[in-house]
This record gives C-alpha cells, structure tokens and sequence, in this order.
C-alpha cells in the first residue's frame, strides 16, 4: 500500500490538494476524487478522439476541394498547407514547421497524410478563425463555403464559422485538460458530452449515434467519488 505522504510527493501537494473539499470526511476522499477523475478522463477519450479526427479529416478535405492548388508552389509537401508563399497565417504557418520537424524526427516520409496526422487539434480549429474567411487577401479563403460544404447536417441558420468556432473552442480545451492530466470532475461533463456528440453528428450522424450508445461516460459519472472510495483505501494505508 502507498502513503499519502508518498501519493503527495509522487504527484505534488499542490495537484492532490486540487481534489480535497471542505466536504470531505478525510485525505482518502481526495484521492478518490482524483481516481474519479482519472476514470471520466478515460471514459471521454473515445468521443473526443473522434472528435479530433473526424473534424481534422473534414475539413482538411473540403478546404483541399476550396483552394485552388494548381497555381501554387510547395515546399516539402505538395499540399496547400505547405504551400510557398504560405496561405497561412503566422501561427498556423509554424504549427506546420513544426509538425514537418517532428515527421523528420520520426524518419517518416514527408506525405501529405502523415502532415495532418501531425498537426494538433488547435491548429485546425484556428483555421475556423476570422483569419481564414473570404476577406483576407493571400489567404486560402475557406469560410463560407467551408461551412456549407463541411458540416452538411448543422441547421442552415447556424451554419456559420463563428459558430462552428463557437463549438469547437470549447471542446478544444476541454480535449487539452483531458491530455494534460488536468481537472475535469468539476465541468458540466455530459453538456460537453452532448456537445461532442453533436458536432460530429454536424458531419456524421450515424457515427455521434454509435458513439452515444457505447459511451462509457454516463456510467462513471453516476458513480461519482463515492465510488471510488474503497479503490482509494486500497491503495492509501
């Protein structure tokens, strides 16, 4: 069995302090929290994975149909995100240096495949941004006809940038807090559920319905920290 002295200096005094509550019966109640929320992490990771990958494939598609590639000179990659002079903005633009850096790290082929797989979340939710609409000279000019084309089964009077931004935003910072080990216990987790869920229906319906119905999260959020007490004082002597 472990201390809490040895969980403490394992994690930090000030992480395990984040989970205690002025509720709480004793220090067993905090760590159960933290393995309450170690296990909603997990149960989020399937829908937020998804997520991830679903909106990335979609709109890395539909932009590659929008932008006109047979006028522009590439750099490693023949493929408008690599594009010379970059269509990018400056952000975007060294998010991709960035994701060419660490295909070369790999010793990986440079492909324009291996080019998306390397680029985070955040980077295609900034191309949702103002930045990227049909204004801004040199740039792809992706929005509207992003929105129309990529998201077929949003509300057509929602069917905006700014509300595709809108949905994206938070999830992009929940799906952070989720790989950085961060707090989630105390968000509204089936709202964000509900939200993920959602948006991948915006482009695939049939994928958010088997989703839900295979979700683990609903199950380890009823069992709340209660259910993880007798875990918690199996590990803590």
């Amino acid at each position: 069995m472990l201390s809490i002295e040895g969980l403490r200096s394992a994690l930090s005094a000030e992480r395990l302090s984040a989970y205690a509550r002025p509720e709480d019966t004793d220090e067993v109640d905090s760590v159960a929290r933290y393995l309450w929320n170690l296990a909603l992490c997990s149960a989020l990771q399937p829908a937020l994975h998804t997520l991830e990958v679903t909106v990335r494939n979609r709109l890395f598609r539909i932009s590659g149909r929008i932008v006109d590639q047979t006028t522009l000179r590439f750099d490693k990659i023949p493929c408008w995100l690599d594009a010379r002079p970059s269509l990018l903005a400056d952000r975007e633009r060294q998010a991709v240096e960035k994701a060419k850096e660490t295909i070369v790290r790999r010793r990986r082929p440079m492909t324009e495949g291996r080019l998306v797989s390397a680029l985070g979340f955040g980077f295609w939710v900034s191309l949702c941004k103002r930045s990227y609409e049909q204004g801004r000279a040199g740039g792809p000019r992706l929005w509207p006809e992003l929105a129309t084309r990529g998201f077929p089964h949003l509300p057509k009077a929602q069917r905006t940038r700014s509300q595709i931004l809108h949905a994206l935003d938070p999830l992009r910072d929940l799906r952070n807090r989720v790989s950085h080990h961060e707090s989630v216990w105390d968000r509204k987790l089936n709202r964000s559920h509900q939200d993920i869920l959602e948006t991948i229906a915006w482009i695939n319906r049939d994928l958010a319905t088997t989703l839900q119905e295979h979700s683990p999260l609903p199950a380890v959020l009823d069992r709340g920290v209660a259910g993880f007490r007798a875990q918690a004082e199996a590990i803590i002597k």
